[in-house]
């Protein structure tokens, strides 16, 4: 009997906490002020898994303006803050975060460098795989290699079409990489002009395929996922 109330008494407090976690991220997520922002952001090193994914949710509802206090967390975080700091900017599809990103998939918790791979996933599906390319480029060049098969493990379709920007010497010397967009017209100039250069020489890979518009899924990935229900 007294193990049934002090289950039911666990039950009760741990409602409470559940919603007072909300309640508290809600909170924050409304105020749209900086110090918010902050007490968002510390709220992916706290040891309950339930608070971080209530703030990454919330981060991501925010956009763009979350992305920077994120990226010292990258470097300086427990493990699970480095996982949730790369889930958030992955579900804001943060393409400043590019660069840190990439040196995350070679963390020494393997746990925190999938969720690296997929938030750079996230930011190649949302027009970032030339600035992932960008990013890339300007790696040592004894890591490049390594950071790209980790994407490729990831995401074949990105990996090698960041392969191939790379190739693309103009843009990736080009100083302003925020204007390196998939769908800024110097990118998409490159990558049809060179997809049709590869048609016409019959040279092109079997997985290379017409650039497709930014936010357009990958009819592979697709067939893939429907493979795997």
């Amino acid at each position: 009997m007294k193990e049934e109330t002090a289950g039911r008494v666990h039950e009760a407090l741990s409602a409470r906490g559940l919603a007072g976690k909300r309640d508290y991220v809600r909170s924050l997520e409304q105020r749209q002020d900086e110090q918010g922002l902050t007490l968002l952001v510390e709220c992916l090193s706290d040891e309950s898994g339930y608070l971080r994914e209530l703030a990454e949710a919330a981060l991501a509802k925010i956009g763009e303006r979350g992305g920077p206090p994120l990226l010292p967390l990258l470097r300086q975080g427990l493990w699970y803050a480095r996982s949730s700091a790369a889930r958030a900017l992955g579900g804001m599809a943060y393409a400043p975060g590019a660069g840190a990103l990439l040196e995350l998939v070679e963390d020494r918790v393997d746990a925190v460098a999938r969720e690296a791979a997929a938030a750079l996933a996230a930011i190649g599906a949302h027009g970032g795989a030339a600035r992932i390319a960008w990013e890339l480029h300007r790696a040592p060049a004894e890591r490049r290699a390594a950071r790209l098969q980790r994407l490729r493990a990831r995401d074949v379709t990105l990996a090698l079409r960041v392969e191939r920007l790379l190739g693309a010497e103009h843009l990736m010397a080009h100083p302003d990489p925020d204007g390196l967009r998939d769908d800024a017209p110097l990118v998409r100039a490159w990558e049809e002009r060179t997809w049709r250069e590869d048609q016409k020489k019959g040279s092109a890979p079997v997985e290379a395929q017409p650039p497709r518009p930014v936010g357009t899924p990958d009819p592979a990935a697709s067939g893939a996922d429907a493979s795997a229900r």
